[in-house]
């Protein structure tokens, strides 16, 4: 994200360092036009074609300034930072169990989905469960009459 900032204000700089040559550039155009009365005049095709290119060239810089306004206000990168947890310590159970909710944590794993997969009984797979909360690694919401898991 910090490289969209940094992206967004250098653009919004050139843009606004470009734009300004070119405001120039159009009011000098848009004197010698009036100087030479172009109207139907055959010397005014080169300013008027002037003009016309100077007019394509602000429209895009200021798409580039309007881009760099969104890159540094409006672009939010979705971070998402996997945590490492420590599993070495835990029985084989426990990494099992681990496993599976990690497998499944989009959606969380009920509890008792975890009795079923593994034919573990109801006071085991709570004992399993609070290890894993006391060492951090789980969290526990209570749905109904049933608990959800899901991965700190």
């Amino acid at each position: 994200m910090e490289n969209n900032k940094r992206l967004g204000i250098l653009l919004i700089i050139i843009s606004l360092i470009v734009g300004g040559i070119f405001l120039y550039y159009i009011s000098n155009l848009t004197e010698q036009s009036q100087e030479l009365g172009c109207f139907a005049n055959s010397d005014c095709f080169a300013v008027e074609r002037g003009l016309s290119i100077s007019h394509i060239a602000t429209g895009i810089f200021s798409f580039i300034l309007s881009l760099g306004f969104y890159l540094l206000f409006f672009n939010r990168e979705k971070i998402i930072k996997q945590k490492e947890y420590d599993i070495s310590k835990l029985t084989r159970e426990e990494k099992e169990v681990f496993s599976f909710i990690k497998k499944n944590n989009e959606e969380g794993v009920y509890q008792s989905k975890i009795v079923e997969k593994f034919n573990f009984p109801k006071s085991k797979v709570t004992r399993i469960l609070d290890k894993l909360e006391r060492k951090d690694i789980i969290e526990r919401k209570r749905r109904g009459m049933t608990n959800i898991i899901f991965l700190k």
